[in-house]
């Protein structure tokens, strides 16, 4: 091997190695190490591989996927729990689910850096050769052009990668394998103030922010760099200048937004609704809950032991405010509305979907939900502490059956996995179910066409493709009472990471007071940072709808989000950690006239008009490769 080569190869061998280590970096701009500000230059390891040589798709592609690959699997290396609780060891796991999804994923960043290195790839001109040039004005002349075509390059490619980043980025949330945790945007989080600007855009379309930054930052500092080594003089960079006005503009306006939608201006307004509220959690991972066995009676009383707990200690800590600050009154302000996680119901409840009532026939739903000694006699003693008729709100898995006219006899509808929402009546029990359900989690895509994959499940599971959960439908908001009170508020039901999906959410918005509310199992990933990481892009939903939002997990972040994305309440440690048994409490902000956001209204316009934006930036380089 001649000299050359060993040297070409040495240098493929450094950017492979720069790519991979610069997705890492980016990966620390996300809990749980949370440096939002490297967002900005996250993006620079990679521009520097892609246009520090040869023009090419596929060679952008490889380096791309690369960067993706160091990004994702830091960022989301917390997916390994599964295989623990399945009993799959690591090295198994990893080869055949972790690696093959995040290679997957990973193939939308190359898609982005293949195109960034060959239709959106900035002007490269060298510097102009002025040696001929006697003239200082004929020099100035040209440098001037030189910088002024430089510039409309770089503008060019600025929009053209921002806006394709936000395409893929898209892309990455929707679909079968939809997964749309840690975009660029919200690493925007720390501050509150350009994220709210997703109320209008939707949180996919921020990353065009620091996507098209990183573009310009690079760029200018060449074009600069360039210049000041031939002239010795440097130039203005306008662009980045212009870029700086534009974000100071955007975070003054955020500023004022986050400030309106602040739980401490909200709750001072005449039209503000003031709902207190309560998340359980009691910090079961999924292992202690398989391994357990048949624990429907122990679960359901540690569920109602720490709810009547939790409703005491609320009670102390207003007392104890109220003598700290002896000039507020003494108003106990106990929940109203009491959150429990997904799954955690010991027992299946089964719906008679004829009468939309409860089946009481069986024994377990009968000694949970009617029993004296169960929730009825917690909310006999809390109101005997002062509190009122709370509403309880459960995920459980719910059988559904139909009522034959005829015959009387009841057929099976399907399983769900659904939200039960229970005021003082038994008999007005409502339900809403999941309808965004997890691949490979919860069903199988593809599996009609693959019939291995269909044999592999009922090994691993016990049950055959098609047993399992069906999605739910509707988009009908679910009126809940505020009890003592005559209001009525609408709720948004999020149930795992449906809290995750703003297309979802918004079918939900209705003008008036409404709440969404959240019950997650992140008990599958352990004590791992899946919890941080949900309810990060959880207070995006906040932001996009302006609706606040209470969550309970079963380990992780069980919390209280206001309108403005701020966390009002989080059960966690000192140290910051928020895996332990507990409970959150918050006084949610609840606007009576609450409108329509025009993310709400109009959707993913944003991502649309990135597509268009790609369009018009690609398109003229392609017809001129041409």
């Amino acid at each position: 091997m001649t000299s050359e080569a060993t040297t070409s190869r040495k240098g493929r061998l450094f950017r492979m190695l720069i790519s991979l280590l610069g997705g890492a970096f980016m990966a620390l701009a996300f809990p749980p190490y949370d440096w939002g500000n490297l967002v900005w230059v996250g993006l620079l390891p990679l521009l520097c591989v892609l246009w520090n040589g040869r023009a090419g798709f596929w060679r952008g592609f490889g380096y791309g996927w690369l960067y993706g690959m160091g990004w994702y699997c830091v960022s989301f290396w917390w997916i390994h729990n599964v295989g623990y609780v399945f009993r799959i060891p690591l090295p198994v796991f990893l080869g055949i689910a972790f690696l093959p999804l995040m290679a997957v994923y990973s193939c939308l960043v190359g898609l982005w850096s293949g195109v960034a290195n060959t239709l959106l790839r900035p002007r490269m001109a060298g510097i102009p050769d002025t040696t001929a040039l006697t003239r200082p004005e004929q020099k100035k002349q040209v440098w001037s052009q030189w910088f002024t075509a430089d510039l409309l390059g770089t503008l060019r490619s600025a929009i053209g990668c921002g806006a394709m980043w936000v395409c893929i980025e898209w892309l990455r949330a929707n679909g079968t394998l939809g997964f749309s945790w840690n975009s660029m945007g919200m690493a925007l989080y720390n501050g509150l103030s350009l994220v709210q600007w997703a109320e209008f855009t939707g949180t996919a379309a921020l990353s065009f922010l620091p996507a098209s930054a990183a573009v310009i930052l690079w760029c200018a500092t060449r074009r600069t760099w360039l210049q000041y080594r031939a002239t010795g003089r440097g130039n203005r960079p306008w662009d980045f200048l212009g870029l700086i006005v534009i974000l100071f503009l955007m975070f003054a306006g955020g500023l004022a937004l986050s400030k309106k939608y602040s739980p401490l201006v909200m709750l001072k307004q005449e039209n503000v609704l003031q709902l207190p509220v309560m998340g359980v959690q009691l910090n079961l991972d999924q292992v202690e809950r398989i391994e357990d066995g048949p624990m429907q009676p122990r679960l359901y009383g540690e569920f109602l032991r720490t709810t009547y707990q939790a409703f005491g200690e609320v009670q102390q800590a207003t007392i104890r405010q109220a003598m700290e600050n002896p000039e507020l009154a003494i108003t106990q302000q106990l929940p109203v509305w009491v959150v429990w996680p997904e799954s955690a119901m010991g027992c299946p409840i089964h719906l008679d979907t004829s009468t939309n009532k409860l089946i009481r026939e069986d024994a377990n739903t009968t000694q949970i939900f009617f029993g004296e000694s169960g929730l009825p006699l917690v909310r006999s003693k809390v109101r005997e502490m002062g509190g009122r008729d709370f509403v309880l709100f459960t995920g459980v898995d719910q059988y559904r059956w139909e009522t034959d006219a005829t015959t009387g006899n009841r057929r099976p509808r399907g399983m769900y996995n659904s939200m039960a929402i229970i005021p003082g009546d038994f008999d007005s029990i409502t339900t809403a179910s999941k309808q965004h359900l997890m691949p490979f989690g919860e069903y199988l895509p593809f599996v009609e066409h693959l019939e291995w994959l269909s044999k592999l499940y009922t090994e691993m599971t016990g049950t055959q493709v098609g047993d399992g959960i069906h999605p739910g439908t509707g988009d009908e908001p679910i009126a809940v009472p505020m009890p003592g009170t005559q209001e009525t508020i609408g709720v948004i039901p999020a149930i795992c990471y449906e809290d995750t999906v703003g297309r979802l959410l918004t079918k939900y918005v209705r003008k008036g007071p409404q709440v969404i509310v959240n019950i997650s199992n992140d008990g599958w990933f352990r004590d791992s940072c899946c919890g941080e990481q949900q309810a990060r892009n959880a207070a995006f939903r906040c932001i996009e709808l302006r609706r606040p939002m209470v969550r309970a997990a079963n380990m992780g972040y069980t919390c209280a989000i206001a309108p403005n994305g701020a966390f009002m309440d989080v059960l966690q440690k000192a140290d910051g950690s928020p895996h332990l048994p507990g409970h959150s409490y918050a006084v949610l902000p609840v606007d009576k006239n609450a409108g329509y956001t025009l993310y709400a209204l109009l959707g993913d316009w944003a991502v649309v008009l990135c597509a268009i934006l790609v369009l018009a930036t690609a398109l003229p380089a392609a017809f001129r490769r041409n």
